[in-house]
């Protein structure tokens, strides 16, 4: 979904295809899947699996934008869903996959991972296609992505080159950082300079990420500037970006003339409720689980809907998006224990494991109530499955 001019370069980096047939679980399952027979841990990994057999690059660690292959798409995906199949990987290690398989996963997207990663400018940072596909665009909100991404991996392997890379994303969207709109960080490198530019703006989605990736650094080296810089992103998006009706958040706002991209996304509100909660666990002030718990019921009121017959549902598009919702969702209840959030989303992707997924590749449908199609092609919306079945295996403390 970004815009990006690239040259031909060398071929990619040879592994043999990470797509086997399992042995633990069974291919396809008809009836109740909330039954302890088909947990959630095994869903995630049926989910990568396929997503492996239908997106992967044979001869490479790479993976499609699309499939079907899409008009406009790159050779090898975006970083950023590229940076969600090691989140997936990532999860499958953490709930315990580490046969030959699994252990495939994680190894080749690590070291895909690396191929993206451009240090030959200053700072250092994640590039949106692989380097073999030369010079590209550089986004913060990519990088925040994958810094997250990296320090979540580095706590389950202590791999102290995560930690560093989990740095060096901060370090780059810190440098997006400047006054204009009374701060926040700006979206592209790119057009960081450039008043012409449509996009010349500054953004929630990397601000609110940004200060989330900030503040698990700040828990992990209690340095201080990352708490400084975590707490003054987080004001600017509570001052400039919430809609003070809906508890929502808007999308951005223009440099140029101020103007707001009145937009509400279910990963803004749900970055922006895990930073209240985490700064609530590392501060103690009420006032921000206050926030966290006013965003929490927003959100829900925002983003859910009653669909005739069925119950209710999150909003029929980007399901990663609300993955990042389900992430904050999950940080609030370590704190408070309201789970009707999390419960609705728990039962939204069960009935679309049965009810939203083509029969033939087993794709999950965009809208989860199994109504509409959406870009169902689109490699984020399947892998967004990988970390929301994980997330909730983790959640519930499945075997």
């Amino acid at each position: 979904m970004k815009s990006i001019v690239f040259s031909i370069a060398a071929a990619a980096v040879f592994l043999t295809s990470c797509y086997k047939v399992r042995e633990d679980v069974p291919v396809r399952v008809d009836g109740d899947t909330t039954s302890t027979e088909v947990t959630y841990k095994m869903k995630a990994r049926q989910v990568l699996d396929d997503i492996y057999k239908h997106y992967g690059v044979a001869g490479t660690v790479f993976v499609r934008e699309s499939y079907p292959t899409q008009p406009g798409d790159p050779r090898y995906a975006y970083l950023w869903p590229y940076s969600a199949m090691f989140t997936g990987a990532t999860l499958l290690k953490q709930m315990g996959y580490n046969d030959a398989v699994t252990e495939g996963y994680y190894s080749s997207t690590l070291t895909g991972m690396d191929s993206y990663k451009d240090v030959s400018r200053t700072p250092a940072a994640y590039q949106s296609v692989p380097l073999s596909e030369g010079q590209a665009d550089r986004f913060y909100d990519d990088n925040a992505i994958t810094g997250i991404d990296m320090l979540e991996a580095f706590h389950l392997t202590g791999d102290q080159q995560l930690l560093a890379n989990a740095k060096l994303c901060y370090t780059f969207c810190a440098s997006a950082e400047s006054p204009e709109a009374g701060g926040g960080l700006y979206w592209n490198e790119g057009v960081a300079n450039n008043p012409d530019h449509p996009d010349y703006m500054k953004a929630t989605n990397v601000t609110a990420l940004s200060a989330t990736l900030a503040l698990q650094l700040y828990q992990q080296d209690k340095q201080e500037a990352y708490l400084t810089s975590a707490k003054r992103w987080y004001s600017w998006v509570k001052q400039y970006m919430l809609d003070p009706v809906d508890k929502g958040f808007w999308n951005s706002v223009s440099i140029k003339d101020g103007s707001i991209n009145y937009a509400k996304w279910t990963y803004n509100s749900g970055a922006m409720i895990q930073n209240a909660a985490l700064l609530f666990k590392i501060t103690g002030d009420q006032t921000y689980l206050a926030d966290a718990k006013a965003w929490a019921q927003g959100a829900y009121n925002i983003f859910t809907r009653e669909v005739p017959n069925q119950g209710r549902f999150y909003v029929p598009h980007d399901p990663w998006f609300t993955a990042v919702l389900l992430r904050g969702y999950l940080e609030l209840h370590t704190v408070d224990p309201v789970t009707t959030y999390i419960d609705t989303l728990v039962s939204n992707v069960d009935y679309a494991w049965q009810h939203a997924r083509l029969p033939d590749t087993f794709q999950f449908y965009e809208d989860w109530s199994g109504s509409d199609l959406g870009r169902y092609h689109s490699l984020l919306t399947q892998v967004a499955m990988v970390e929301i079945y994980a997330r909730i295996s983790i959640w519930k403390k499945e075997k």
